[in-house]
């Protein structure tokens, strides 16, 4: 099943989000809108979004939000690159030719959300199964987000949602973040 994004005023989110059942249907997530966000990226976050069902297309969204703020040129000083801002060795692992250029690029929209959903997906899994196990504590899409940021490495010698030093700085933050973006974009499945 497809998932769209759907787009809608601010003083209309705010007015649903009081709105007895239709606000509170399990079909319908707030999200955020950022001045970059095109029909291009609402297409291949949809598309992407498809590849498991705890990465919603709201997620992705905002994670891209707060990854590059949809600028498909990001180059981070730790040497991120495009709107999903993958480093090197973790585009050399997830990258994609996700529109049949015959180029995984991580600047192209296409690659770079198909590798971002795909990767959330695996750190997701990993996630829920550490916690399934007992061997890790949190909501397994925080820890997902988590790894995103800080490695899964990072998530597993933490035994959950990392803290200290930059953990506590970036990573906690970067998760919060995410989690609270959600609540102006509106996505229905």
């Amino acid at each position: 099943m497809k998932r769209a994004i759907v787009l809608l005023p601010l003083a209309a989110t705010f007015a649903l989000a009081g709105c007895g059942d239709f606000a509170q249907s399990p079909d319908y997530y707030p999200r955020t809108i950022s001045s970059g966000f095109n029909d291009e990226f609402r297409s291949w976050i949809s598309q992407a979004a498809d590849q498991c069902e705890a990465i919603t297309p709201s997620i992705l969204a905002a994670q891209i939000e707060a990854e590059s703020s949809f600028r498909t040129d990001a180059l981070s000083p730790r040497g991120a690159m495009g709107p999903s801002q993958f480093i090197p060795e973790t585009w050399e692992i997830w990258g994609v030719d996700a529109d049949g250029d015959g180029v995984a690029d991580p600047y192209s929209i296409p690659d770079a959300v198909t590798a971002q959903a795909a990767f959330m997906c695996d750190n997701h899994r990993r996630a829920a199964e550490g916690v399934a196990a007992g061997t890790l504590e949190g909501d397994p899409l925080d820890l997902a987000l988590a790894a995103y940021n800080a490695g899964f490495g990072a998530v597993q010698r933490s035994g959950g949602l990392p803290a200290g030093g930059e953990y506590t700085s970036e990573t906690q933050p970067y998760v919060a973040r995410i989690r609270e973006r959600e609540a102006v974009y509106l996505s229905s499945e």
